[in-house]
This record gives structure tokens, C-alpha cells and sequence, in this order.
């Protein structure tokens, strides 16, 4: 009996565990008991003023990042403006010394003979660097001058009352060539060739011959002056002038005859002469040599 007694308080015990271990198995785990897997054992809580700080660094760095970048606008908007790669940057045209050009033009140096003679065409004082010096003469000066084209007599005809126009050819050692408006320029025909060499030598004792050689001998159909600065020449001195006599038949054939004397003159300031010529040839002038 005793034996039947503790097998039924076996049993009896082992149910009531049982029915413990279902029990504990369906309970929900508490809050407090919850594992905290998301934050790890080593983190430290942030507070609310380290949170405040951290914002505040984050608005200084944005600001300074905004100021850069205004600079960085402000920097580009001084800066010029960058030119497209593929257009041209106009250079600035050099024109030489020794180039045949405009000399008191007032713009750009002209160096060749339309547009010059567009200039020549509405010449006025405002047009030249001198303004015409108020004396009625618009003298428009060339340099370097190798040929003249007849269409020039048409160009210094006056478009304007109360001026008369000149164009001076300086063709260099001293030289020039001038048309004038005022003269009768319906016959000139132009010069092809007004190349020039100049020579001085002695003669005799107290005198000086200066010659003027163009390279060919042309007839120029109209009256210009011929203009010499003669070396060695004070003003006021006596100047003798002998010139090539020169024919041109009806073929163009010229012929070169003697020297001739054709006349004398004096000199002006810094021994310049003037005399008029019908044609390109050889022109000598003798006068006595300044003393020193």
C-alpha cells in the first residue's frame, strides 16, 4: 500500500511540473526583460546639450561653405570674360616706317591708295592732325610714295568753298611731289614710277651741285611741284636749276636731251627749293655751300 501511495504522488508531481512548463512558455516576456541588441554594450548615451553643440557645428560649417562659394562668384564675376576658343583675337594692324602711308591723317594710317583717295575726296580740316593750320590749305602728306595714280586730279578738285587742297608725295632723301587743286590738273596722267637717288659733289671753290635723279623719265601731262631740302644750303641763298630736256613722241618714245638751265630761285627755311616740272627726269641745282 505504501508503495501504491508515493507512485501516485509521482505521477501527481510530475503532471503539476508540467503543467508549469506549459504555463511559463505561453507568458509574454516584460519590457524590463527585453534584450537591447540595437545599442551596444560600449555606446554612451549623447545628451540633450551635446546634441545642441553637434547642430551648432554643423550651421557653422554650412555657413562658411555658403560664404566660399560667394566668394568664389564674386571672384568670377571681376575676372574678364573669357573669349570663345574659336574666335580670333584681333591684333592691332603695325605698319613699318619705310611703308608707303598716310602721315598726318587723322584715324588709322592709310596704306594704299583707294581709301586715300576716298580721304583726298572728302578732305576737310577736322580730317588732319593739324586742322588745316588756318590758312585755306589742306595739304593731306604722304610717305614713301612709289607711283601716283592719275585719278587723283579728281580728288583735289574743292568740295568746299574757302579750301584748296595739296597732296604731298614725299618719295624720300628730301624729295617730295605736290598736286595742287587750285592749278589746272585736268591733263596729269599720273607717275608709274617716282623713285628717287639724290647726289651732291662740288664745284669749284664755294659751290655745290645737288641732283635729283628719277629712276625713269616720264611725262607727267601736268604742271607739280617738285620739292628739294638741299644739304649745305642756308636761306635766302641763290639757287641755279638745270634740267634734263625731255620728248616724248606719239608712240611714247622719250627722248633725253642736255642739261638746260631753267631758271634760278632762292631757298627757304632749311634750304628747301620748289620748282614745277612737266616730267620725271634728272634736276640739278648748284649754289654756293653755307659756311659752317
Amino acid at each position: 500500500m505504501e508503495m501504491l501511495r508515493k507512485i501516485k504522488e509521482n505521477v501527481m508531481l510530475a503532471g503539476v511540473l508540467m503543467l508549469v512548463c506549459l504555463i511559463w512558455e505561453t507568458m509574454p516576456v516584460s519590457a524590463a526583460e527585453m534584450p537591447a541588441g540595437s545599442v551596444s554594450e560600449n555606446s554612451i548615451p549623447v545628451t540633450d546639450e551635446e546634441m545642441d553643440s553637434e547642430e551648432d557645428i554643423k550651421n557653422s560649417m554650412d555657413a562658411d561653405k555658403i560664404f566660399q562659394m560667394e566668394e568664389i562668384e564674386d571672384q568670377k564675376m571681376l575676372m574678364p570674360p573669357e573669349e570663345d576658343a574659336g574666335q580670333e583675337k584681333e591684333e592691332p594692324v603695325l605698319v613699318s616706317g619705310d611703308q608707303f602711308q598716310t602721315v598726318n591723317y587723322r584715324g588709322d594710317i592709310l596704306t594704299d591708295w583707294q581709301p586715300i583717295l576716298e580721304a583726298l575726296k572728302g578732305l576737310t580740316p577736322e580730317s588732319l592732325t593739324d586742322g588745316g593750320n588756318g590758312n585755306g590749305m589742306l595739304v593731306l602728306q604722304l610717305k614713301n610714295v612709289g607711283n601716283i595714280p592719275s585719278e587723283v586730279k579728281e580728288c583735289i578738285v574743292a568740295n568746299e568753298p574757302g579750301y584748296t587742297k595739296l597732296l604731298q608725295c614725299s618719295l624720300g632723301y628730301g624729295v617730295s611731289v605736290v598736286l595742287n587743286g587750285a592749278e589746272d590738273n585736268s591733263g596729269f596722267c599720273g607717275i608709274s614710277n617716282t623713285h628717287v637717288s639724290v647726289g651732291s659733289e662740288k664745284r669749284g671753290k664755294k659751290s655745290v651741285a645737288t641732283t635729283v635723279r628719277f629712276e625713269s623719265h616720264e611725262n607727267i601731262g601736268a604742271i607739280v611741284s617738285l620739292q628739294v631740302n638741299l644739304p649745305q644750303c642756308s636761306k635766302g641763298t641763290k639757287v641755279s636749276v638745270y634740267a634734263e630736256t625731255v620728248a616724248v613722241d606719239g608712240e611714247g618714245n622719250v627722248t633725253v636731251g642736255e642739261n638746260a638751265c631753267i631758271g634760278t630761285t632762292k631757298a627757304g627755311e632749311n634750304g628747301n627749293v620748289e620748282i614745277p616740272i612737266q616730267s620725271t627726269a634728272n634736276y640739278m641745282f648748284v649754289y654756293k655751300e653755307a659756311k659752317e
